[in-house]
């Protein structure tokens, strides 16, 4: 072997890659853009699971108290309660008087968790109506939902 010629042909050095390395690699990470802001805020159903199970639960309380107590409440019921809520809304007049009483008691429920920020609580019925209408087709006297969460709720 001559001193010129490389032991392994691998430790020849390499050339450089011909083709420029994508810009995003290089971006200023102190950054934050309208879109990131807005998902960092954004609260889903599985952090809510996972970081305020407790707001899950106080919501679900009072949906499943006055079911147990009222057996006309069903799927629809608790949907509407869960709708008014999000939009700020009381029920009309003209309401059904279980979703009245419903909303009452989840209203009650809130004023009693004072601690919880407005954000959250909006989060958490946002995620509990998600699951109102995953497990459930929301016809009259349907209680799938209420079924469910049932157990759960002592």
């Amino acid at each position: 072997m001559s001193p010129e010629q490389p032991i392994f042909p691998w430790s020849e050095p390499f050339p450089m890659a011909s083709r420029k390395l994508p810009k995003r690699l290089f971006k200023n990470k102190e950054v934050v853009h309208t879109y990131q802001h807005e998902r960092e805020n954004k609260l889903d159903m599985k952090s809510m699971s996972r970081d305020h199970l407790d707001v899950l639960q106080n919501i679900e309380f009072a949906i499943v108290k006055h079911a147990r107590e009222d057996d006309g409440v069903d799927d629809r019921t608790v949907d509407d309660v869960l709708g008014l809520a999000l939009r700020g809304k009381e029920p009309g007049e003209d309401a059904d008087p279980r979703v009245v009483a419903v909303y009452d008691m989840l209203q009650a429920i809130r004023e009693y968790r004072g601690d919880v920020s407005d954000n959250i609580w909006q989060a958490g019925l946002k995620t509990v109506r998600e699951s109102v209408r995953r497990r459930s087709t929301l016809a009259p006297g349907e209680k799938r939902y209420l079924r469910f969460v049932e157990p759960y709720v002592r």
